[in-house]
């Protein structure tokens, strides 16, 4: 039986036909967005598994939706072919009238892994998947019997990943090869849509991203934290002064932040777990105390009842809403001023709140090639959204009593 795969644009061609001819078994892709790195892979193990009796193969993806995401669209593929055996999605095996199968397992639980035996190995988006559960579950996997590992991802974090990456540039380094491929490659990637993401993203990411370079910030959003971060006490405000709000769930802080015409901040105040009307009194009194030429406070969720009782107290507190895109404009202020060192933040032993957030800021790039910014899981980002805010109103040109447009990914 003769089974039809994909059609390879030239770059996946060569690479299909350089990992298929070659001796190494590690072989390591570094890779821009938009690549089709995913349906190589895909293709690749498919070949494999159909052409070889009795051969196991392992996909692995940093997280469980990732992985079972794959899982469908190979039984979608196949699924009306006579090759297939059985897809049972409870146990992630898709078996193969030839007696190959396909295990799908994801990063986040490594104890799913061991004990397994496979001759192929497909990690994909390898830079979210971690140290530990590489070396000490995944690995162990093609010890017996291993023929080859694909590993392919964007340089995020200079990891396990990145050290595969760099052995397969290192001709010494036998069992290792290596692959770079900038979203370029792939003719279904338009150069017009690539100068608009270059203009319209951080440089550092962009270069990350789309000309899969690894970065010396290991995929931080903000650079020269430690250059900007250096007020060891507050300072005496000097001109105008600007303040911003982030109003805060239970869960999360409420913090305040004021800056001055100097890019100083002269004072921050966060806390957590108090009533609304004793934030309501705090910052009225920080305000009246500092007397902000404008107050912005974030009016989505809680914040919007918050802001009416504030702007009772003090009359300069003016509202704003959020967007996506806008937020990417505040945070592409911040990086700028931080990079540029027009900024003087708290260092990490006056605030250190800020200062953690500052380093732990990450991105997300959804597939539409948009950016979500925000915090990891279990952290917080409160600090870092009220530094923005009021360095939003701090170089804004014009300040409106209408509710002014700003983003806030929550």
């Amino acid at each position: 039986m003769r089974i039809q795969g994909f059609t390879p644009y030239k770059f996946q061609e060569e690479l299909i036909t350089s990992i298929v001819q070659s001796d190494e078994m590690f072989h390591t892709i570094i890779a821009g967005r938009q690549i089709g790195k995913s349906l190589t892979l895909i293709n690749l193990m498919l070949y494999y598994v159909l052409n070889n009796e009795k051969t196991t193969a392992l996909w692995l993806a940093p997280v469980y939706a990732q992985a079972v995401k794959v899982l469908t669209q190979i039984t979608d593929a196949v699924g009306g072919a006579p090759i297939l055996k059985e897809a049972n999605k409870s146990e992630k095996v898709v078996s193969f009238i030839n007696g190959s199968r396909i295990y799908f397992r994801s990063a986040e639980k490594p104890e799913t892994i061991r004990g397994l035996s496979v001759d192929y190995l497909f990690a994909d988006e390898a830079q979210d998947i971690q140290d530990d559960a590489m070396t000490k579950s995944v690995l162990p996997t093609l010890t017996a019997a291993g023929k080859k590992a694909i590993i392919a991802g964007t340089p995020k974090t200079r990891n396990w990943f990145y050290t595969f990456y760099t052995k397969g540039m290192d001709e010494r380094e036998t069992d290792y090869k290596s692959y770079h491929a900038p979203s370029s490659v792939s003719p279904y990637v338009s150069i017009d849509f690539l100068e608009e993401q270059k203009r319209s993203l951080p440089e550092n990411i962009y270069r990350q991203e789309y000309l899969a370079e690894f970065q010396d910030s290991e995929g931080a959003v903000f650079s020269n934290i430690d250059g900007s971060c250096v007020l060891n006490e507050w300072q005496a405000p000097s001109g105008r002064l600007y303040a911003g709000l982030d109003v805060g769930t239970k869960q999360d802080y409420s913090v305040m932040c004021i800056m001055d015409d100097l890019g100083r901040v002269v004072y921050m105040w966060r806390d957590r777990n108090l009533p609304y009307n004793a934030i309501v009194d705090k910052v009225v009194s920080l305000a009246k105390t500092y007397k902000p030429s404008v107050l912005l406070i974030e009016t989505n969720g809680v914040g919007d009842p918050i802001y009416e009782q504030i702007r009772k107290g003090y009359s300069r507190a003016e509202p704003f809403v959020t967007t996506n895109k806008s937020k990417e404009n505040m945070v592409r202020r911040l990086i700028g001023d931080m990079e540029d060192n027009a900024l003087e933040l708290p260092s990490p032993t006056l605030f250190p709140a800020l200062y953690h957030e500052l380093q732990s800021y990450q991105y997300q790039m959804l597939p539409s090639g948009t950016i979500r910014y925000s915090h990891p899981s279990g952290l917080h980002d409160d600090a870092v959204d009220a530094l923005m805010i009021a360095n939003w109103a701090r170089t804004a040109k014009s300040h409106s009593k209408k509710k002014m447009i700003i983003s806030s990914i929550r």
